[in-house]
C-alpha cells in the first residue's frame, strides 16, 4: 500500500521554504509516496506535486486585517481551514509535514486540534520562533526571553507579523502552549544545531527535536567563471568584492553595518548588495553599490562566484542559506557570531566575527582576502556539499519512517 504525505506550507515551489518543501516532496514521490501539498494563495508557481489552495487572496487579505488590527496571525481563515479538513479527511495522510503556517493563510487551533483528534502524526520543520513565541520570529536583535516564561508587552509588535493596535502576544503564547505541548503525534525539526537548543528552552522542550539543514542544488550552485571581471557588466578594476544576498537587508540584516563598513574600507574593496528594497536605499551610501535582484540563478551563481567573500552581517538567522549557495560556489564567508550562522563557518571556509564590531570585520575581510581566491574554492565547494538537498531531504523520508512505525 502507497504511504500518503501531506505537506503544508505557506508557499507553493515558491521562495526558500517553497522550493524546500517542492524537494522534499518529489524525493518522496520518487520513492514510491503518494504526495500533496496544501499551500495558500499569494506564493506559487508551477509545481510537480498534487496541490490544493488553502485560502483565496481575498481571505488572506481578511486574516491580514484581522492579524494587523488585533495580533492575531494564525487565527483566521475559519472557513478555509474547514475545507481543508475535508480534503484531509479524503487523502488519509500516513503523515503530515508542516512547515510555515504563519502568513494568513490558514487557522493553526482548527488544524492541530484536528489533527491531535485523529490521531495523525505530525512533523513541523520550524524555520524561525514563532512556533513558541506570542508574537514575534526573533527576538535575539532585542535580547527578549519573555518567550521562556510567557510573552507579554512584546517589544517587537511592528515587526513581522505586524500588529499595529493590539497586542495579543500574552493570549497568543497561552494558546500555542496549551495547544502545541499537548500533541503527542508531534515531532519537531529545526534547520541548525542554534534553534534546536532554543527549542529546548521553550514550551516545546518535552517535544522530540532533530536538527534537519536546508539543502541546495550544489549541481546547480557551483563555481562558473562568467562575468569574471565584473557583476552585471559592472567593471571593477583590481578591486576585491565584498557580496551581500539577502531579500531585503533592514536592521535584522544589517544594512547599517554594510554602510559604517563601507566608510571605513580601503577603495581597493566594493560592497555589493544583491535584493535591495527601496526602502534600504534610504539608508545606504554611495560606496555600496545595490542591485533589487539579479536576472536569474544562473547570474546570482555568477555573482556568488565571482566575488571574493561573502558577507553575512544578519543580527539573527536560524540557518543561512546565501552562505551556503556562496560556499557552493567556491567563495568564502565572513559572518557575525550569532544565532545559527556560526554553524557554517570552518577555518578553512571563511570567518566568525563579534556581531557589530566594524573594526573586527576590516580585520577579518583583510585576513581572507590576503590569499587568493581560488585558495579557497576547494575547501568551500566540499564544505558546502554536506548541504546537498538529495543528503538533507533524505533525512526528512528517514524521519516519516520512524515516526509512522512508533505510532503503530
Amino acid at each position: 500500500m502507497r504511504k500518503r504525505l501531506l505537506l503544508i506550507n505557506v508557499a507553493l515551489n515558491w521562495g526558500s521554504t517553497g522550493k524546500i518543501v517542492e524537494g522534499v516532496g518529489r524525493l518522496a514521490a520518487s520513492v514510491g509516496w503518494e504526495v500533496y501539498v496544501a499551500h495558500g494563495a499569494r506564493y506559487k508557481t508551477t509545481s510537480a506535486l498534487n496541490d490544493y489552495q488553502i485560502s483565496t487572496k481575498a481571505s488572506e487579505i481578511t486574516h491580514f486585517i484581522e492579524s494587523a488590527l488585533s495580533d492575531r496571525q494564525g487565527l483566521g481563515s475559519r472557513k478555509d481551514t474547514k475545507r481543508l479538513l475535508k480534503v484531509i479527511d479524503s487523502i488519509e495522510p500516513d503523515i503530515v509535514h508542516i512547515h510555515n503556517i504563519h502568513g494568513c493563510f490558514i487557522n493553526y487551533p482548527i488544524l492541530f486540534t484536528y489533527l491531535k483528534e485523529k490521531k495523525i502524526p505530525i512533523v513541523w520543520t520550524l524555520h524561525d520562533c514563532w512556533a513558541f513565541t506570542g508574537h514575534c520570529v526573533y527576538f535575539e536583535r532585542v535580547s527578549c526571553n519573555k518567550w521562556k516564561t510567557e510573552c507579554f508587552d512584546c517589544p517587537q509588535l511592528k515587526e513581522f507579523p505586524s500588529s499595529y493596535l493590539l497586542d495579543g502576544s500574552r493570549r497568543n503564547y497561552l494558546l500555542k502552549k496549551k495547544l502545541f505541548a499537548s500533541i503527542e503525534e508531534l515531532q519537531i525539526t529545526t534547520v541548525s544545531l542554534w534553534l534546536m537548543g532554543i527549542v529546548k528552552e521553550s514550551f516545546l522542550s518535552k517535544v522530540p527535536v532533530t536538527v534537519v539543514p536546508n539543502g541546495i542544488k550544489t549541481d546547480v550552485f557551483k563555481p562558473v567563471s562568467r562575468f569574471k571581471n565584473g557583476i552585471r557588466g559592472l567593471l571593477f578594476e583590481n578591486k576585491k568584492i565584498l557580496l551581500g544576498v539577502a531579500t531585503g537587508f533592514g536592521e535584522r540584516k544589517g544594512i547599517k553595518d554594510y554602510v559604517h563598513l563601507a566608510e571605513r574600507l580601503p577603495s581597493i574593496y566594493q560592497i555589493v548588495l544583491v535584493g535591495v528594497m527601496e526602502s534600504d536605499k534610504k539608508v545606504l551610501s554611495n560606496k555600496i553599490i545595490s542591485l533589487d535582484k539579479t536576472e536569474g540563478v544562473d547570474q546570482l551563481i555568477a555573482f556568488y562566484s565571482n566575488a571574493d567573500v561573502l558577507l553575512s552581517l544578519s543580527y539573527e538567522e536560524t540557518f543561512g542559506m546565501t552562505i551556503i549557495e556562496a560556499m557552493a560556489c567556491g567563495t568564502p564567508a565572513i559572518v557575525y557570531d550569532n544565532t545559527a550562522q556560526p554553524e557554517l563557518i570552518t577555518e578553512e571556509t571563511g570567518k566568525v566575527v563579534p556581531t557589530g564590531d566594524i573594526e573586527s570585520l576590516v580585520k577579518a575581510i583583510e585576513e581572507v582576502c590576503s590569499k587568493p581566491k581560488e585558495s579557497y574554492v576547494d575547501a568551500c565547494r566540499k564544505h558546502a556539499l554536506q548541504y546537498d538537498e538529495s543528503l538533507t531531504y533524505q533525512k526528512y523520508l528517514d524521519i516519516y519512517e520512524a515516526v509512522i512505525n512508533n505510532s503503530k
